[in-house]
This record gives structure tokens, sequence and C-alpha cells, in this order.
């Protein structure tokens, strides 16, 4: 072998070597596109799933503070019924005492009544 075929070996060597890094170049030019790609849908799944959880969370907010009023309107409606049976309660009685006070005026001014609505009972 003579210094030229060794050169020409060297020079075919070296050509066959730029080739197959332009080849990893390329190759790593794509996965770093593919990457940069992926990395920005990632970005926008999770920008996107914040953005609908905030959502999410603001509806949630809005619905607890509906409970929360609800709530409160039948708290306050209870409240305004135990006073209305109270009154209703005793009225009832006041009326039903009165009655039998007269009843009983009745009863004594007319014996006899009071002996008839007892045989009756």
């Amino acid at each position: 072998m003579t210094n030229e075929d060794l050169a020409k070996q060297i020079q075919t060597l070296t050509e066959t070597m730029d080739v197959k890094f332009e080849q990893i170049n390329t190759q790593l030019s794509a996965i770093r596109k593919d990457h940069k790609n992926l990395t920005d849908t990632v970005k926008d799944m999770e920008l996107r799933f914040e953005k609908r959880f905030e959502t999410l969370e603001a509806g949630q907010l809005t619905i607890r503070a509906d409970i929360t009023g609800l709530r409160h309107d039948i708290f306050i409606e209870e409240g305004s019924r135990e006073e209305v049976d109270d009154t209703i309660s005793k009225e009832q009685k006041q009326n039903y005492e009165s009655l039998d006070k007269r009843l009983r005026l009745v009863e004594a001014k007319f014996p006899d009544l009071a002996q008839k609505t007892a045989t009756i009972a």
C-alpha cells in the first residue's frame, strides 16, 4: 500500500464519517423538534386543565354560596314557622279557656243543660 492508497482510504472514511454525522445531526434535529412539540403539548394540556379546574372551583364556590344562602333562608323560615306555631297555639289555648269559662257560666245558669250533655256523652 502506498501513501496515495492510504490517503484515499482515509479520505473515503472521512467522507463516510461526515455522511454519518450529517445523518446523526438530522436525527438529533428531528428529536429536538419532536421533544419541543411534546413539551409544548404537555404545557398546553396543563394550562387547559388548570383553566378548567379554576372554572370548576369557581362553579363550586358559586354552588356553595347558593347552598349557604338556601340554608340561611331555611333557618329563617323555620324560625318564622316556630313563631307562628307558638302564636297560634297560644291563641287557641286562650280561645278554649275563654269558651270553657263561658260554657261553665252557661251551665251554672242552666244546670239542666249540664245534665243533658253528661247523659249524652
